[in-house]
């Protein structure tokens, strides 16, 4: 029951409207973003033929970093905030500061995350979006269905809403009311889905926009850290057996 009642109740929370204010920003900074990275990258590798265009290449990384901050403050809307893992480059002069920042696993991650995955994302919020806006547009049905006229093959004209794919034909107020309660029930669950695919993306952020991960860290920290027994007892059993 309590499992029932908080799944009613999500609609109700900020959870759902934070996901869809992450998703929908994302819809027009996600694109932005990548015409941004691409542009940029592609016309500063063009001119860094010459040594003239180095100080270009530092530039363009330092933009790339700004479009990546840009998506780990968007990050806050549905998590924890993410912070990067650049290496310090300090006042190193332009060839150090190439040399570092394009090495830089942190940079080659954010290209990733701005050019590689941002029709894939993009395509996965968009789609989530349709169907969780879709709902919550049928939700007002009853508000609006009456001033939409509808010609019919037979030359009648009336009133009402036609849902052609779906073969549905709203022309009153109960029917509208039947189809507004149908699509609260659906809008219910489908927030659900609007959470869990922001939770999504966000991991995806998180993994390519924070700072690294040793995946091994967990095992080294096993092994470094002493036995089942106490250096102190094992030295004690060892002088002992001696």
């Amino acid at each position: 029951m309590s499992r029932a009642a908080s799944a009613v109740r999500l609609p109700l929370t900020r959870a759902p409207w934070a996901a869809t204010a992450y998703l929908g920003s994302y819809l027009a900074l996600g694109p932005a973003l990548f015409v941004a990275t691409v542009v940029v990258v592609a016309v500063a590798c063009v001119l860094s033929i010459s040594w003239l265009g180095f100080p270009l290449l530092v530039g363009a990384a330092g933009i790339v970093r700004g479009c990546a901050d840009i998506e780990r403050w968007r990050t806050r809307l549905v998590a924890e905030p993410i912070t990067g893992g650049y290496l310090a480059v300090g006042d190193a002069g332009v060839f150090t500061q190439l040399r570092v920042r394009w090495t830089d696993p942190a940079t080659r991650r954010d290209c990733g995350y701005l050019m590689a995955l941002m029709p894939a994302l993009l395509l996965l919020d968009a789609a989530t979006m349709l169907l969780w806006l879709t709902l919550l547009a049928g939700i007002t049905v009853p508000l609006w269905f009456w001033t939409i006229p509808q010609t019919w093959p037979d030359g009648r004209t009336e009133h009402g809403l036609h849902i052609a794919p779906l073969g549905i034909w709203l022309g009153d107020l109960p029917s509208a009311l039947v189809f507004a309660a149908v699509c609260v029930v659906l809008a219910a669950a489908a927030s659900h889905l609007v959470v869990a695919v922001a939770a999504l993306h966000a991991r995806v952020a998180r993994a390519l926009l924070g700072p690294a991960t040793d995946p091994l860290a967990a095992a080294k920290r096993v092994l470094a850290e002493p036995g089942p027994l106490p250096p102190w007892r094992l030295d004690q059993r060892i002088s002992r057996s001696t």
